[in-house]
């Protein structure tokens, strides 16, 4: 499961930062804001699908935590990307060491 374990975590930062990136492009009204917001929500596509790869592939997690964490990661986007890679992803790929 650890083959795509490294581009996942890639693809939040860069739609993390593509947010960022946005939201001051907004602020300062630079014409290529919404452009920028586009392919922010395109890679938080990306990763939100990665994550609930690693998610439904994980032994670790019961049926019911896999249910919670897999309407936590839709609904929470970026929220829940900070939480899942900070406190939780360590235990969603523990089979894989």
């Amino acid at each position: 499961m650890r083959n795509l374990a490294q581009q996942t975590k890639q693809a939040f930062y860069f739609s993390l930062g593509f947010y960022l990136l946005a939201i001051v492009s907004k602020l300062l009204q630079f014409y290529l804001a919404d452009v920028l917001i586009s392919v922010g929500l395109l890679l938080s596509l990306v990763w939100i699908v990665l994550v609930l790869r690693e998610v439904m592939l994980s032994v670790k997690l019961s049926n019911g935590e896999r249910l919670l964490l897999i309407i936590f990661i839709i609904f929470g986007n970026i929220l829940a990307g900070v939480v899942y890679f900070f406190f939780i992803r360590e235990k969603v790929l523990a089979d894989a060491k």
